[in-house]
């Protein structure tokens, strides 16, 4: 928790600091054995209810920060129900485990799937604190809480990046547009709310800790990763909207977390593939990229999620490059980028983590890394010598390393052969075992599954997010008169993909669409479109009333680019030269403007959802008004702040 200058005793969030030696005393009620399974399938109710080195390489440096203290001796203390157990009472291993936290996939498993034997052994033997869930099912999800819950000796912190609601990881559920829709929405009350309905859902699948809000200031058209995560570039409105969505989350009942600590917005590299290195200094840090974070801690957030990024200006100690760095989801065979001259990323480094973030910034929650299977640390040390610098930096949980095992063994090597000092790894553990507990994880009882379907995915979440698409869509310009299309007219609509799927995510758009005109031409193009299809497109412009163009080019962790494919621009190119009238909508990013400037009518959606295509086809048509504003400049085009009003006419 972040200590606020007006609260000397660190007395925030729920009226409770982290305190190490309450945590040490605290109780233990869960005894050696496993939890029983039997029975029919049960939520934990307090789900519900909380609202790669063996040893230290030859001529390494000790990682122990200057002052660093010897380990407590601590003496384990009675059990009491309910009560997180003493870090003392803990084997090294044990705490080592803790710290590690592994990625997954919630969906059907069955008991002898070799995916969930490998999960259930990493949470039965290796004593993993938690998992993180990517594209998942809800019931599945809760099924696997519950299974892999009776596994674990302790239990485990369950986390989610749903920075766009539930159906961001869960498409069962419902899924807006992304954060920048919401800033240009303008709303604070419509960003808490949303949190809130997020964290609702979230709640009921067994989720603890949401991976958001994105608190960094995108002021860099040129990003390819964060782009309309980001609530925008001004520093102080990224910073209002952050601590809105942290009292959203956090008054749902779970754990709001800032990122990418110290601020992923500036950077036209993807940390997914190569090191970023930000060349600030720390006055521009101040005044722009640390602004959000101080209101995010200023709001109560439990968490931060640091990045790996590279500060030379507060760390200048230059990173290795790995001759032969092993391959990863993220770090693959296509990506040739490696930032040779990187410094050491905040994620690994004691001046930003612990001096910068926790002595300066005064944030005393739960520091969660970024993916360590991402390329801007993977091209750089190996997973155990990551792992224990991850401990050694300040941080206290080591997200996805590409081999949980390794980074457990890693650590209690470090520890004992004296480089990482034990104090520090019981540090770590006794803030897990503190948020554990105050969100009731250590409670026995237990509640129906069928509590998901009246919690998750209901129709008031739904508004909600329908809400954040229609006020976000944001008219940057227009030609008189071209918006709105005549019901029952004839329209030609291009989609143009920035890459091919087996299921297109433009069904929805098609299926408006075609409600309200009289005949619809849809084409769509992608990178796998040839040469002259674009020209095949324009020439059926002339039997049309009306032409859309429909982008769907969008960041996506890992491309390291956004850009609109050749022949869709080459198709946009021949359309201007049709003569008739072009209407263009962004589901994606807001810049793609750039790349054609010459589009006279441009409409920004700042998400690729269903419920956005919905909300553009009602606009479009003039059944909604549009009322949203730019967030960001769009260089030599727009302004912040730009935004047509239009009233709707029906």
């Amino acid at each position: 928790m972040s200590r606020k200058p007006d609260d000397p005793e660190g007395i925030v969030d729920g009226g409770r600091a982290y305190d190490p030696a309450a945590v040490t005393n605290a109780q233990e009620n869960h005894a050696k054995g496993r939890r029983s399974s039997g029975g029919p399938l049960l939520l934990p109710l307090s789900l519900l209810l909380a609202a790669c080195t063996s040893a230290r390489p030859a001529g390494a440096p000790s990682l122990s920060p200057p002052s660093a203290p010897a380990a407590p001796a601590a003496r384990p203390a009675p059990a009491l129900p309910g009560r997180a157990p003493s870090v003392a009472s803990l084997s090294l291993r044990e705490k080592a485990g803790q710290v590690v936290m592994v990625g997954s996939r919630g969906i059907y498993r069955a008991e002898d799937d070799p995916e969930y034997l490998d999960l259930a052994r990493l949470v039965s033997e290796e004593g993993i604190g938690g998992v993180i869930w990517f594209l998942s099912t809800p019931l599945e999800t809760a099924d696997l809480n519950h299974r892999l819950a009776a596994k674990a000796k302790l239990p485990l912190l369950v986390a989610a990046d749903l920075e766009a609601g539930p159906g961001m990881r869960f498409p069962d559920l419902v899924s807006g547009p992304s954060a920048m829709a919401v800033a240009a929405a303008g709303d604070l009350d419509l960003a808490e709310r949303r949190a809130r309905a997020t964290a609702e859902a979230a709640r009921a699948l067994g989720i603890h800790v949401v991976f958001a809000p994105v608190a960094d200031v995108n002021n860099n058209p040129d990003n390819p990763v964060i782009n309309v995560r980001s609530f925008g570039e001004e520093p102080d409105a990224v910073g209002r909207f952050v601590a809105a969505t942290v009292k959203g989350l956090q008054s749902g009942g779970v754990v709001a977390t800032l990122k990418h600590f110290p601020g992923h917005g500036d950077t036209a590299t993807d940390s997914h593939r190569s090191l970023p290195v930000l060349a600030f200094d720390r006055a521009r840090l101040d005044a722009v990229e640390l602004v959000p974070f101080r209101a995010g801690l200023r709001a109560g957030a439990r968490s931060v999620m640091t990045g790996h990024l590279a500060v030379p200006a507060l760390d200048a100690t230059p990173v290795p490059v790995l001759a032969n760095a092993p391959r990863t989801h993220d770090f693959t065979e296509d990506v040739t980028e490696v930032e040779a001259k990187g410094t050491l990323p905040a994620t690994l480094s004691h001046a930003l983590t612990t001096k910068l973030l926790r002595e300066e910034l005064g944030f005393d929650g739960l520091v969660f890394t970024d993916a360590m299977t991402m390329g801007g640390v993977v091209a750089h040390f190996e997973t155990g010598e990551a792992a224990v610098r991850v401990l050694a930096a300040g941080g206290d949980v080591v997200l996805m390393p590409p081999d949980a095992k390794v980074a457990i063994a890693a650590i209690v090597e470090a520890v004992k052969g004296g480089r990482l000092p034990e104090a520090r790894l019981d540090q770590a553990v006794g803030r897990l075992l503190a948020e554990k507990e105050r969100l009731g994880l250590f409670r026995e009882k237990e509640l129906p599954l069928q509590e998901i379907a009246r919690r998750a995915g209901t129709l008031a979440q739904k508004g909600t997010e329908e809400e954040v698409a229609r006020r976000g869509l944001t008219l940057v310009r227009e030609v008189e008169g071209a918006i709105p299309f005549r019901s029952g007219g004839r329209l030609l609509a291009l989609a143009i993909h920035d890459e091919r799927t087996a299921v297109a995510v433009d069904g929805t758009l098609q299926a408006e669409l075609k409600k309200r005109a009289g005949s619809v031409d849809y084409v769509r193009l992608d990178p796998t479109s040839c040469s002259g299809e674009g020209a095949v497109v324009a020439g059926k412009a002339g039997a049309a009333d009306a032409v859309l163009v429909a982008l769907f080019v969008r960041p996506r962790s890992g491309r390291g680019t956004i850009e609109i494919p050749a022949e869709g621009k080459a198709a946009i190119a021949a359309l201007l030269a049709s003569g008739k009238p072009v209407v263009a909508v962004s589901f994606g990013s807001p810049y793609l403007l750039r790349d054609v400037p010459e589009l006279p009518t441009y409409l920004c959606g700042y998400g690729h959802q269903g419920l956005v295509q919905s909300a553009a086809a009602r606009a479009l048509y003039g059944e909604a008004p549009i009322e949203g504003r730019l967030p960001v400049t769009i260089p030599g085009i727009a302004p912040r702040g730009t935004g047509l009003r239009k009233e709707a006419v029906k």
